[in-house]
């Protein structure tokens, strides 16, 4: 009956997939969604890609082990979405490019841009990584498999996810997901709450560091939140459903759309982890969250839950993936082959081929660290050097020199390297954006 349930809420994604692929005609529609997704399809973009293994899984699982400040996650996802909303999106989608790169290439010309989608890549790559390290557990719950077969079967389902329509089948999906992951949570929720209300949890667990916000220090937590402020603003799939927007405004209300919604996905998280922790129950953390399902709900209704943190893992390694993508192809191997965009779709889909077959690998030689570690380091590296040239950017186009530019980003990248490093007193998210602020500065002020 279990598998009645999972088999039923797959297949109804699948149905859905083929029908959003039967209106993908050009790789306008599959890269920007044919620049026609209304507010809800700009946030089903958004929210597809940021609210997936991290956001769950990971979510609960720091829950499990450190307490309420598991949220930062989805509240950095959330304010990231709001600055992305009101003071940005309207300028991005104005400019009527595809890519962070290709914005970054007309303010400050090639160097700067490459750079920025060497680094936005590799922090992308990063959260592959943390979508396959929760496969792995989500997987475990149900299946005496290994990491490497986990991998396999994750990663063979993000690619026919992923090719199934690109941006435009996502923005759909991502809807659909949305609804049904909100189900799952608020159900997981809802049982938590009545096996341990928040007056029995604040008995049972001390208050720090299970309440307190900043339980794994000011430091550490404040870095977090400012990592994916910056990462968000900086990251090719969140910013891409902008691109994808039918028009400025849709663009802001979609983005603030996706801000209003994502935070209430990670406090529920929180709940079923200090639920957990507070009845005693010992299980492997990373498996926090689908051994809660499993053993609270009737087979088919664990089953269908089960299979919709399946479709959101799926979901967010896909749009990660495709965001890499887009970027290795548009702004790498397009240009090099002198503007030939006839084979640019499929181009873009070996280049997710590559990207998932490598974040599985990856996936398997680190399995058992955080998931919400190699998130919040993947957030880091996409805007360490990049965030504060990109609002310059957007704000006072040409008051920073594409020299000046080029150096800003360098430094960030190289300070916060330098700040994990040899563990100074600036954690590294907040060194790389100081960096990368100061040379900004000194730029503007001698142009």
């Amino acid at each position: 009956m279990f598998f009645v349930g999972l088999g039923a809420m797959v297949g109804l994604f699948v149905l859905l997939g083929f029908r959003s692929a039967r209106s993908v005609g050009s790789s306008s529609d599959y890269s920007v969604a044919g620049r026609s997704a209304g507010a809800t399809g700009v946030s089903g973009i958004i929210m597809g890609a940021i609210v997936g293994g991290a956001s769950t899984i990971g979510t609960v699982q720091m829950a499990y082990v450190s307490g309420l400040s598991a949220w930062w996650f989805t509240l950095g996802a959330a304010l990231g979405c709001l600055v992305l909303g009101i003071w940005f999106a309207g300028p991005l989608r104005r400019s009527g490019l595809v890519t962070v790169p290709e914005f970054l290439s007309k303010n400050y010309g090639g160097a700067m841009s490459g750079l920025s989608m060497v680094s936005a890549s590799t922090g992308t790559f990063l959260s592959v990584v943390a979508q396959f390290l929760a496969g792995a557990a989500l997987f475990r719950t149900v299946l005496p498999i290994s990491p490497e077969i986990s991998a396999l079967l994750l990663g063979s389902l993000i690619l026919a996810f992923t090719y199934s329509g690109g941006l435009k089948s996502y923005s759909s999906i991502g809807k659909a997901k949305m609804v049904a992951l909100y189900g799952t949570m608020a159900l997981c929720a809802a049982m938590a709450w009545s096996t341990a209300s928040p007056v029995e949890l604040f008995r049972a667990l001390p208050v720090d560091p299970w309440f307190n916000p900043f339980g794994g220090s000011l430091v550490t937590d404040g870095n977090a939140l400012l990592s994916m402020v910056a990462g968000v603003f900086c990251t090719q799939i969140y910013v891409q459903g902008v691109f994808a927007a039918s028009d400025e405004r849709t663009a802001v209300r979609g983005a603030i759309l996706s801000a209003i919604l994502i935070p209430p996905v990670g406090l529920m998280g929180v709940l079923i982890g200090l639920a957990m922790r507070a009845s005693g129950v010992s299980v492997d953390p990373a498996s926090a969250l689908p051994h809660f399902i499993m053993s609270n709900f009737n087979p088919v209704l664990s089953g269908a839950m089960w299979g919709t943190m399946l479709i959101t893992l799926i979901g967010a390694g896909a749009g990660l993936s495709f965001g890499i993508a887009t970027n290795l192809v548009r702004d790498g191997l397009i240009p090099l082959m002198k503007g030939d965009r006839e084979r640019d779709l499929t181009m873009s889909r070996w280049a997710v081929a590559l990207v998932v077959a490598s974040a599985g690998i990856m996936a398997c030689a680190v399995q058992g660290s955080q998931i919400l570690h190699w998130s919040y380091l993947s957030m880091g590296l996409r805007g360490a050097g990049t965030f504060i040239p990109l609002v310059v950017a957007v704000i006072w186009p040409e008051r920073l020199s594409p020299r000046w530019a080029l150096a800003a980003n360098g430094a960030g990248l190289a300070a916060m390297a330098a700040s994990g490093s040899f563990h100074v007193w600036l954690p590294p998210m907040a060194s790389g954006i100081a960096a990368s602020a100061t040379i900004t500065m000194l730029g503007m002020i001698r142009r």
